[in-house]
């Protein structure tokens, strides 16, 4: 079996305090407190914590539902303090570090040992009971680099396809780039990368592309969104509060803010999902400037902006990137640090479709479809695309080839134009808002757009 291990906290500060400032709080920062006084705390929402365990009566917690153990020894306590400080995080209620839903339903997954030793068979026997529950959130400030893990990779998806959103931090081998953690890396699961309180992303921070592909194709953008990671309090074993870093920390600040943003919209029922949720935390993000994608993904997260999009979010397809513009730097980087040329090899961008219509879908007929635009010289490029047969569960892939014609040799200029796709979703037994297909079948469509511009050169010498 596997072993994981917990994604190693880079600093680690043990620090018990009396009065703080309220605008040290990573609520404040955040703004959830905001949305606190709108009535919204996370209650209603169930949310898991797979870790270290939870002391048992810690007096931050509010609504502990559930504490089970999966490990081979046979306690439910927190001997690490991982587990609490990650639960903290998601829920605390009480004290001076305050979790971002403290109103929400927690169950706490006990799948490490105290020597941080897990097996994908402890993880397979806990996934399982998480369907079974019914839980909302999942969180996981865990990973390995083993993507290959089919068990346990099917396992997640398993979980997502029963509608249940997983969190999971993107790893500590930063500023390497390729060093991202299974299952950060899987379309389905939001990505967490960590920044410090400078809107820096924290040097500890693993970064894309996504591996898995390689050598077949080109990596897709990872992580998904960042927030804060570095010197972040939360609850300690005893009571108090400490200071941890890593995207261990970054992961369950974004499942306690997921917790919350569901909890707020739980009367718009089937409408938020894993896609629709993913889309959401991105589309809001705020862009740090001079930092790439494969950094910072869509951005730091905005919790304000995420819940204005959520409460008039209609489902529809994504694309993340959402456009491919290889004349950007930095954020392009690398596709933006060398121009295309006729004889070169094609440039791929592997591009992330999110299906927020349903848990499966497909790529409609005639699409997607490569539009040049005339005036800006798209004809001088070579689109090719290729596409997962089915998205499944909530997401696939469309991998983009650029390249340039012979006509184009000896031009040197900017092209541009876009691709358009077409994704289906059948349709629920209410019907609302779908079509026929030519076979009877009724679905949902949704189109979305893949605007792209390039730089042109002309072939250079062999030589």
């Amino acid at each position: 079996m596997k072993v994981l291990g917990v994604v190693e906290v880079v600093s680690e500060k043990e620090v018990l305090f009396g009065t703080q400032p309220e605008d040290s709080q990573i609520t404040s920062v955040l703004q959830a407190d905001a949305l606190w006084s709108m009535g919204i705390t996370g209650a209603g929402v169930r949310v898991a914590v797979f870790d270290t365990g939870l002391p048992k009566g810690h007096p931050h917690f509010r609504r502990v539902q559930e504490r089970t153990d999966w490990t081979h020894e046979r306690t439910l306590e927190d001997g690490l303090g991982h587990g609490t400080f990650v639960a903290g995080l998601v829920a605390a209620a009480k004290g001076h570090c305050l979790g971002m839903a403290p109103d929400a339903e927690l169950h706490v997954y006990r799948v490490f040992t105290n020597a941080q030793v897990s097996y994908t068979s402890w993880f397979l026997d806990a996934f399982n009971y998480a369907i079974l529950k019914r839980i909302g959130v999942l969180n996981l400030s865990i990973g390995g680099p083993d993507f290959m893990d089919r068990p346990f990779v099917d396992k997640v998806w398993e979980l997502t396809a029963n509608r249940v959103i997983m969190v999971s931090a993107i790893g500590n081998d930063g500023p390497l780039y390729g060093t991202l953690n299974n299952p950060a890396d899987q379309m389905d699961v939001i990505g967490v990368g960590g920044i410090n309180f400078e809107d820096q992303i924290a040097k500890f921070s693993s970064r894309g592309m996504t591996t898995w592909e390689l050598p077949q194709g080109y990596g897709r953008v990872k992580p998904d969104i960042v927030t804060y990671g570095s010197a972040v309090r939360g609850s300690s074993i005893k009571g108090g509060c400490r200071t941890l870093s890593g995207t261990s920390v970054a992961s369950p600040v974004v499942a306690g803010a997921v917790t919350l943003l569901a909890s707020g919209v739980l009367h718009r029922g089937n409408v938020i999902n894993p896609a629709s949720m993913k889309q959401a935390l991105m589309a809001s993000a705020r862009r740090l400037p001079g930092v790439g994608m494969f950094e910072q993904g869509h951005g730091k997260l905005d919790l304000l902006r995420a819940y204005r999009l959520l409460t008039t979010y209609k489902p529809q397809a994504s694309l993340s990137p959402s456009y491919v513009d290889l004349t950007e730097c930095q954020y392009m980087w690398p596709y933006c640090t060398q121009p295309l040329y006729h004889g070169a090899m094609p440039t791929w961008v592997n591009v992330t479709i999110l299906n927020g219509l349903g848990v499966s879908g497909k790529i409609a007929a005639n699409s997607p479809q490569w539009h040049p635009y005339a005036p800006q010289n798209g004809g001088r490029l070579e689109v090719a695309l290729q596409h997962s047969d089915v998205l499944w569960p909530w997401a696939g892939y469309l991998a983009v080839a650029l390249g340039v014609p012979k006509s184009a040799a000896g031009w040197e200029g900017i092209a541009q134009g876009h691709v358009s796709l077409t994704v289906e979703s059948p349709a629920e037994e209410d019907g609302a808002g779908t079509t026929s297909t030519q076979d009877g079948e009724r679905v949902k469509r949704s189109t979305v757009r893949l605007p792209i511009k390039a730089k042109i050169i002309p072939t250079p010498p062999r030589q």
